[in-house]
């Protein structure tokens, strides 16, 4: 009341009193102003002073649990578990892969052997009131023979072994053993020469002017089972070999080795198998032509009838595979 009656003082201008007040107000103001700032920054300065302290805690605290972490014994891990889990997984993936395509295998194999014992019927004349389907059969029996005994190891022994049992069968294509024997006073009833007299008996019907016919039906149906092996099996049975040698491998930075546990027997077993039916595979695939001397000719008739039998015979020495048996000839 009192700054607004120097308005009325004489010589006064009312603009000068309302400056005066202004003024006033606004120094009022700027103290205002400075007290709030002040007021801010001290509160702001005890907020930064407790997340320092907190954090400073929290830091502690991280380090106390990392060292109790570190005291903690570690969670073992059963190597020997995990690797019998992987090989586990491994095995069922070959054996399924497996399954149709070495039944279907060992069925190409049964009708060409069906194709060479119709083809050594045909061209042969036997004895007197021998059927086409009796001469047929015979020739079964024979190549059943001379592997007959290897029958029950065929899953475990190996190529070269198989090779060497069978061996007689080319090289006594020109030995009559029966005929040097049938005078003896003692008669050697060896398995192996049974062997070599059932194949000396077995060439003896076929016709000299046959013989080239015979060869033929031979070129032809291994010709028919060659296409299918290379085409369907050689290439995959390869890739499992090596499948299965990597896996048999030992590795430097694992504790537990796969010798440890059943399944290096049972890859081993399984490697062996499918490197037999490979090379037995090739050997017929391979090495198979025609020759000249007939003696020869029909050894190698015997031989391949041999191995094919083997081969069709894959469902008694791939047991866990469960394949079909295939019938012989009728």
């Amino acid at each position: 009341m009192n700054l607004l009656l120097l308005a009325s003082l004489p010589g006064g201008h009312p603009s000068d009193a309302i400056t005066d007040v202004l003024g006033i107000v606004a120094v009022c103001a700027f103290f205002g102003i400075a007290c709030y700032i002040a007021m801010q920054v001290f509160k702001d300065g005890s907020a930064k002073s407790v997340p320092a302290s907190s954090s400073l805690n929290d830091y502690y605290s991280e380090e106390a649990e990392q060292k109790k972490k570190k005291e903690e014994p570690k969670k073992e891990v059963n190597e020997l578990e995990e690797l019998e889990k992987h090989c586990e997984k491994f095995y069922h993936e070959v054996i399924d892969g497996a399954q149709s395509r070495l039944e279907e295998f060992s069925q190409v194999a049964s009708d060409t052997f069906n194709q060479v014992a119709d083809g050594y019927a045909s061209n042969s004349f036997g004895h007197e009131g021998e059927t086409h389907a009796v001469r047929s059969k015979k020739f079964l029996t024979v190549c059943e023979r001379q592997w007959g005994a290897l029958r029950s190891d065929i899953g475990y022994v190996s190529y070269m072994d198989i090779q060497e049992h069978l061996r007689h069968i080319l090289t006594n294509h020109r030995m009559l053993v029966g005929q040097k024997h049938a005078n003896a006073e003692t008669v050697d009833l060896s398995p192996e020469l049974l062997r070599s007299q059932e194949l000396v008996a077995l060439m003896r019907v076929v016709p000299k002017d046959k013989v080239r016919a015979l060869q033929e039906q031979l070129l032809k149906a291994v010709d028919g089972f060659r296409n299918f092996y290379q085409e369907e099996c050689k290439v995959w049975i390869n890739e499992q070999i090596v499948k299965l040698q990597s896996e048999m491998r030992p590795r430097k930075n694992r504790r537990v080795q796969i010798t440890d546990t059943e399944y290096y027997k049972k890859f081993k077993q399984l490697r062996v198998r499918l490197e037999v039916a490979a090379r037995l595979s090739d050997a017929i695939t391979e090495n198979i032509q025609q020759v000249s001397e007939n003696s020869l000719a029909l050894s190698q008739l015997i031989h391949v009838g041999t191995v094919l039998r083997i081969l069709a015979c894959l469902p008694e020495w791939f047991q866990e595979l469960d394949l079909v048996a295939h019938s012989e000839v009728a």
